[in-house]
């Protein structure tokens, strides 16, 4: 069917020797308007300065080269034979080369976190998902913060293979020449008068080990600047390529302006269906900018499940005024690209023998999908697991500055990140390759000692979103084992948000945090380093290292052999139903949808900290006549 393009709107309109009254006509013609801008092309010619343009784009895939379930580890018989096994990229090259053949000009873009250090090619340290992206022939990539996972030397090393540039605004590399001269602040494609500007996050510093010499600024000036200067050298049409999140990337929206779309990634949003259980927002979400003009907003959730596809049309002033497109699920009918496949199988037959050992069997699917928003049934078991190493584990206590005949203490609680825990546990078998997918990114145990007024600083700042000392939004929720707490989410940031906080004695006793006390904890190096801004980082003068997070996780698989999923109320928000509350509308940047509005009490800046750290309305109601805690024992079992 050939497209209604501008000449075909005033065709349609009909002449003065017609019989019919000029409303009909205005009628008429207001139809066919909208029709035409409902369309995902236009007329484009080089004379008229109109552009159709096919957008595709990824991001936080995560070096899942192969396909992955919904918990997003390695597919089995199981999940493949039902239709669970999504992804992988030789299925990637398939769907994006089919979807190039359909328009003339098209733009493989992607919103960082490709590569990380999971499942079998942590091994290569970029090597293979740097040569599968040239292989896909992506046109441009920003950075993503677990791109730092293992420091800049190595992240030099993988930019320095790729085929295509690397875009990010708002970073500072001076200090580091040798990575400064792979980034730069946007690229321009000449043949579709076209730019991009890349951005990320700027609490990478805080989330990641790229260093005191990296810097990451507030990406909303960073980005309006490198608006002013394209536009003052006549380019009209700009995308933003981010590393932002969903919320965040709707305030920059709304704060700037001359974005046409912005492509996404950092929060893992599903934009689309609205029946799908993983939806955020429509697809794309259309957010006002300070002239009130549109600005689109895409991002394809996580792990290579969906790759996203947006068909949009520029007009000769350089604005989007019709798009159409849905994100494209990569499920089991989508025929592999046959060569890449072969490539893919023979990297990975290194690793499949050691990866396919079975460390144990569980009963039931572990989520990850809500652990940054609440307790979790991943989360406790790593938790659980976290401290029954740092329990039992047999080190070498020379090594730790202590004599070897001294004791080491008994460790009162372990509390991780929830952002360190990248992927949850189908039922059934348990692999060394899908653990290894939970905990990539080499972080170790560690026992150290805190106070109890720093435990319940830290449990504030978890039940508020920010640490109320520094100041500093928090980045991840916690899991936690051998403390339970509660708090109440809806209270202002002047008032304490904590309610209670215990933690269970050697005799299974649970008793008060006391401030003055001195406790002994277990939980990662990198949250000691400040990581999260969990804690500030500081010299303290005792701490013992453990195996290393997915090491422990193996022991701790293999010793109970049948692990069982479960919740016991150890993190508790008794906030009542979000029915009860009204959002503060003025708190939101102009444009934000209602819909998006009511899902959120607290307004716009509670939205911002879910996308890091908590959902409202996942909490438990408590009635008038419920305990603080369950009435039950809880189920936390580590004992030595």
């Amino acid at each position: 069917m050939r497209l209604l393009s501008k000449a075909d709107v005033v065709a349609v309109v009909p002449s003065k020797q017609m019989n019919l009254t000029f409303p009909f006509i205005c009628l008429v013609a207001s139809l066919v308007v909208t029709a035409v801008s409902a369309l995902p092309q236009a007329s484009k010619s080089a004379s008229d300065g109109w552009l159709n343009l096919t957008v595709i784009h990824t991001n936080d895939v995560h070096s899942r080269v192969d396909p992955a379930n919904e918990f997003g580890v390695s597919c089995t018989k199981e999940d493949i034979a039902t239709g669970h096994c999504y992804g992988g990229t030789a299925r990637h090259k398939t769907v994006i080369e089919d979807l190039r053949k359909k328009n003339q000009h098209s733009l493989l873009l992607d919103g960082g976190d490709e590569f990380q250090g999971t499942l079998f090619y942590s091994y290569y340290k970029g090597n293979v998902t740097a040569e599968v992206m040239n292989e896909l022939g992506y046109d441009l990539t920003t950075i993503g913060n677990h791109e730092w996972d293992n420091g800049p030397a190595n992240l030099g090393r993988f930019w320095s293979k790729l085929k295509f540039p690397i875009v990010c605004a708002n970073v500072d590399l001076s200090k580091n020449p040798e990575l400064q001269k792979w980034v730069k602040p946007y690229h321009i494609f000449e043949d579709l008068g076209l730019a991009v500007i890349g951005y990320i996050t700027n609490t990478t510093g805080d989330i990641s080990n790229a260093g005191p010499t990296i810097a990451f600024t507030d990406p909303i000036p960073a980005v309006q600047r490198y608006v002013d200067e394209l536009e003052a050298k006549g380019i009209k049409r700009i995308l933003g390529l981010s590393h932002n999140g969903y919320g965040p990337d709707m305030e920059l929206a709304a704060k700037t302006h001359g974005i046409d779309l912005i492509v996404g990634g950092h929060s893992h949003s599903y934009l689309g269906d609205p029946k799908n259980k993983m939806y955020e927002g429509p697809y794309p979400t259309v957010i006002k900018n300070l002239k009130g003009e549109n600005t689109l907003i895409v991002q394809a959730f996580c792990w290579g499940r969906y790759i996203g596809h947006l068909d949009v049309v520029f007009n000769s002033d350089g604005k989007i005024v019709s798009w159409k497109g849905v994100p494209v699920l990569v499920e089991n009918s989508i025929v592999p690209n046959a060569l890449l496949l072969e490539r893919i199988d023979g990297w990975r037959k290194e690793f499949e023998e050691w990866g396919e050992t079975v460390l144990g069997v569980a009963s039931q699917e572990f989520d990850q999908q809500s652990c940054k928003q609440r307790e979790c049934t991943m989360g406790n078991m790593v938790a659980d697991a976290m401290l029954q190493h740092a329990r039992t584990a047999t080190i070498d206590d020379s090594k730790n500055g202590l004599d070897v005949k001294d004791e080491r203490p008994w460790v009162d609680f372990a509390f991780v990140n929830s952002g360190g825990i990248r992927a949850g546990l189908p039922a059934g078998n348990i692999t060394i390759e899908m653990v290894t997918a939970t905990f990539p990114f080499g972080n170790r145990v560690v026992q150290t000692q805190m106070s109890g007024e720093e435990i319940l600083d830290l449990l504030e700042a978890i039940s508020s979103g920010r640490n109320k000392k520094s100041q500093k939004l928090l980045t991840s929720n916690i899991q936690i084992s051998g403390l339970r707490f509660t708090y109440d989410s809806s209270r202002p940031l002047s008032e304490s948000h904590l309610i209670k906080a215990e933690i269970q004695g050697f005799d299974r006793v649970w008793r008060d945090i006391k401030k003055t006390k001195i406790y002994w904890i277990a939980t990662l190096d990198f949250i000691l380093r400040g990581g999260d801004n969990l804690l500030e980082p500081k010299t303290r003068e005792r701490v013992f290292n453990f195996k290393l997070m997915d090491e422990a996780l193996m022991d701790y698989i293999k010793n109970e052999h049948t692990i069982t999923p479960y919740l016991d109320g150890r993190i508790k928000d008794v906030v009542r139903s979000k029915s009860s509350f009204t959002s503060r509308d003025h708190e939101w940047p102009a444009g934000v949808p209602e819909y998006l509005k009511s899902q959120y009490i607290g307004g716009f800046n509670e939205m911002l900290r879910d996308y890091v750290r908590l959902r409202e309305g996942s909490s438990t109601v408590l009635s008038h006549d419920d305990s603080i805690f369950e009435s039950t024992e809880s189920r936390q079992k580590i004992w030595n």
